[in-house]
């Protein structure tokens, strides 16, 4: 009611100013030809539009009173007769980073069976500035109504207390998040969800099937153990004298690096996480750590089957430089697809004496500073089931929910064997342990791992040092 009032008072101001009868004025006096009431002289103007003389109160002012007063009883009946539908529409505002383009089609198909709502996408920021952008609105107090999250925005927004726990929805209107592909803790805070997926990702094996078919090698699969990667990506390294042809593999260890395709793989693989289970101390510090930072460090510096690390982004597998590449799957997909001159495919991340393989999933969320929760919340359930299905069809990037994904995978001309490493690897995803100082602490254990595996120094001296940076962020968070 609030609302409707407030729109019918907007309303009647803008009839009004439509006819008011301006005040006697001089002939020199103006007024900005979009502000008729405010007739200001002429030398003191502060507006730049074209001005016109203010019009003197004469009888014909009066007629034009008369005028205005039959036609504000016209826009009356007008307004009585178009509100309601008007003033029961809800606006939701949503706000993503990068293209938000691949929204559209979801946000049109949502309205037209949701008539009584609007979605605006606001303005999209590129990544980096996103978090600054959204959390300066929250401060200002104009906060959008469904957000997009990556795992470590909602570990600092849930905490700030800047997102809705969406449980109670969950619950009520009995949506099922085994319906959708797993992310581990990704949108968990306290136990809380703040997040449901709407991009999937998960690591992989890419590999050259050329090259293995050169090198009498079988083709990776579900089967296959550290053992059988560390003796491939040997075999696969081809070099004419000094000169590397091509490296088996490449080895992830750059300085600030935050492992999704590397070191947080091959700990889960041994058994070990970068945080302990309440994610208030470092627990890689320990044999089984280790042992996993010396297998990234036995392909650089003692089989010579992966690049130096100050090159490790300087060979490309989509140009044949390298024969195998964990990577972030679906990403390379569309490119390898369009320009690469060679049969490849996937296989499921080698395991240790665990399987695992990191997700970094994109999701939405609400704001608890929305005032439209309940239309915030439609909108949300929408764009990650039936928005799923928008997304198979478009394919901006994978979806998550389970059915959507069945449909995408149908539409994907390769790899092959993309739909059997999703459901190898489906119980054993592992997000990446996020929390409020998570770029801090994972750039400063990707810096060391990175030290180690380059020969730097010990992998036991790294890993010592690290544990100690990344205690100090953590202490932050208490």
């Amino acid at each position: 009611m609030t609302a409707s009032l407030g729109r019918w008072g907007a309303f009647l101001r803008q009839v009004l100013q439509s006819f008011a009868v301006p005040a006697p004025a001089s002939s020199s006096c103006y007024a900005p030809s979009m502000d008729y009431l405010h007739c200001t002289p002429d030398t003191h103007r502060q507006h730049q539009a074209p001005k016109m003389p203010c019009a003197r109160y004469t009888q014909r002012g009066a007629i034009r009173t008369v005028s205005a007063a039959l036609l504000l009883a016209i826009a009356v009946v007008a307004w009585a007769t178009v509100s309601p539908a008007a003033a029961a529409k809800t606006e939701v505002k949503l706000l993503v980073w990068g293209d938000s383009a691949p929204y559209k089609p979801i946000v049109d198909q949502f309205e037209k069976v949701n008539p009584d709502i609007d979605v605006r996408i606001e303005p999209s920021p590129a990544y980096g500035s996103y978090l600054d952008k959204l959390q300066v609105e929250i401060a200002a107090g104009v906060a959008p109504d469904v957000v997009e999250l990556g795992g470590m925005f909602v570990s600092q927004l849930a905490r700030a207390g800047a997102l809705v726990s969406l449980d109670p929805y969950l619950a009520r209107d009995k949506v099922n998040l085994n319906d959708f592909l797993p992310t581990g803790d990704m949108f968990l805070y306290n136990d809380r969800t703040y997040g449901i997926g709407t991009a999937y990702d998960v690591i992989g094996l890419v590999y050259n099937q050329d090259m293995f078919d050169q090198s009498g090698l079988s083709a990776p699969d579900e089967n296959w153990t550290w053992s059988n990667l560390r003796t491939a990506a040997a075999k696969l390294t081809r070099r004419n004298g000094d000169k590397v042809l091509n490296y088996g593999i490449i080895m992830y260890a750059a300085p600030q690096y935050w492992g999704q395709a590397s070191w947080m793989n091959f700990f889960a693989q041994n058994g070990v996480r970068p945080l302990n289970k309440a994610k208030t101390q470092a627990a890689f510090n320990n044999p089984a750590g280790i042992e996993a930072i010396k297998f990234m460090a036995d392909f650089v510096l003692t089989d010579h089957s992966a690049p130096p690390v100050p090159q490790v982004y300087s060979w490309d597998f989509s140009k044949e430089q390298v024969a195998m590449d964990l990577s972030i799957l679906p990403l390379p997909f569309p490119g390898l697809t369009r320009s690469a001159k060679f049969s490849w495919d996937v296989a499921p991340a080698p395991k240790g004496k665990f399987r695992a393989a990191v997700t970094n999933t994109v999701g939405l969320g609400i704001t608890a500073q929305s005032k439209v929760k309940e239309a915030a919340w439609e909108f949300l359930k929408f764009a990650v089931t039936e928005g799923g299905r928008i997304v198979a069809a478009t394919r901006p990037w994978m979806p998550v929910y389970k059915p959507a994904v069945a449909e995408y995978l149908k539409g994907l001309q390769k790899p092959r064997n993309f739909a059997r490493v999703l459901q190898v690897s489906a119980d054993y995803v592992i997000d990446m342990q996020f929390t409020p100082t998570w770029y801090q602490w994972s750039a400063a254990l990707g810096t060391r791992i990175s030290e180690a595996v380059a020969g730097k120094q010990s992998v036991e001296a790294a890993l010592a040092q690290a544990e100690d940076e990344v205690n100090r962020f953590l202490a932050q968070e208490k």
